[in-house]
């Protein structure tokens, strides 16, 4: 699998402003090689806001558009990604950038861009299945049923694009939630796309949501049990158990970059078809904790809501659904794939 690290797109929503409550990073080697970034928004005329739960930091002008995430070398610069020499970090209330981002900006110096990824094996995962129903409407629906009729239809949607595309099951069947996330191993997927039906006591809550892993939640569990079942990652024994944790770490925040991107995306996607969607948000679900590729999570009505329990009966708003997902995979990947055919 091609892989690349991907700060997600997201909408700027904040001027200048420092925070206070975030965990301090390891300080880089010289100082003198960072910029504070209220001084650095000073100099360039720009805006930003920093998301503490990805930490990933936004800056903006009508010019440049600009992604960074904490301890991270890469940095995504008005429709491209590059690497940096220095990671961001944050310190004492501060946050501060790498000198390397100034040349970027000024073009002085041509920027490492990354390697170029494409999704071509897509793992859909329908959530529950025999013995576990899921939700259950005051009707009688059943989560586990909705859940496999949509999948299926999103892996035909999916197949006519010209991905290939599995099921964790395609039968009323149980699987273990470690089975499911080893199918995306095992299939060696590009993206892993579990699909669910929500419910709430308050039966007017409605709405699409889409979930993400963020950072704050791998933690060593998490990154064992990965690097254990993901074979296909071939950490052979010639590694020290630090070079492995090393490479895990890697691993974790390239797909953590491209889960992020693609569950904004799909967000995006559904309010430009007309659907209530809330913004994508980071969440502990196992399969998208231990799935070891890049994974969202997708509610796709509530089952507890009269109306949208009717449409989850519908075969049409099941068909649109599966749509708007295969639509936001597709402009997922069709920007990579027009950069590697040039």
């Amino acid at each position: 699998m091609k892989r690349i690290l991907v700060i997600c797109a997201l909408i700027f929503t904040a001027g200048c402003g420092t925070t206070s409550t975030l965990k301090t990073y390891k300080e880089p080697p010289a100082a003198s090689q960072f910029v504070e970034i209220k001084k650095f928004c000073t100099q360039y005329g720009m805006k930003y806001s920093f998301d503490t739960i990805d930490d990933i930091v936004r800056l903006g002008s009508e010019k440049h558009e600009i992604r960074l995430l904490l301890n991270s070398l890469i940095v995504y610069f008005n429709g491209t990604t590059f690497y940096l020499d220095e990671a961001p970090y944050y310190k004492d209330g501060k946050i501060y950038v790498p000198a390397g981002l100034v040349e970027i900006i000024s073009k002085k110096t041509p920027r490492r861009e990354l390697p170029i990824m494409q999704i071509k094996t897509i793992v859909i995962d329908p959530g529950h299945g025999g013995k576990d129903p899921g939700a259950i409407s005051r009707q009688g629906l059943k989560e586990k049923d909705v859940n496999l009729a949509v999948a299926k239809i999103l892996q035909e949607e999916l197949q006519e694009m010209g991905f290939t595309v599995y099921l964790t099951r395609s039968t009323d069947v149980y699987l273990s939630l470690r089975q499911r996330v080893q199918v995306a191993s095992i299939k060696k997927a590009d993206l892993f796309i579990s699909i669910h039906a929500n419910s709430n006591k308050n039966r007017k809550v409605n709405g699409v949501e889409v979930y993400y892993l963020a950072p704050k939640y791998f933690d060593d569990e998490a990154k064992v049990v990965a690097l254990t079942e993901n074979a296909s990652l071939d950490f052979s024994g010639e590694f020290s158990q630090r070079t492995k944790a090393i490479l895990w770490d890697l691993i974790s925040t390239e797909n953590n970059a491209l889960s992020v991107e693609y569950a904004n995306v799909l967000v995006n996607m559904f309010k430009r078809l007309g659907f209530k969607v809330k913004q994508a948000r980071g969440a502990p679900f196992y399969v998208l904790k231990y799935a070891s590729v890049p994974s969202v999570l997708l509610e796709t009505a509530y089952l507890s809501n009269y109306y949208e329990e009717k449409l989850l009966r519908s075969a049409q708003y099941r068909k649109q659904i599966s749509q708007a997902v295969a639509l936001g995979v597709k402009q997922f990947n069709s920007r990579y794939a027009k950069i590697s055919e040039k």
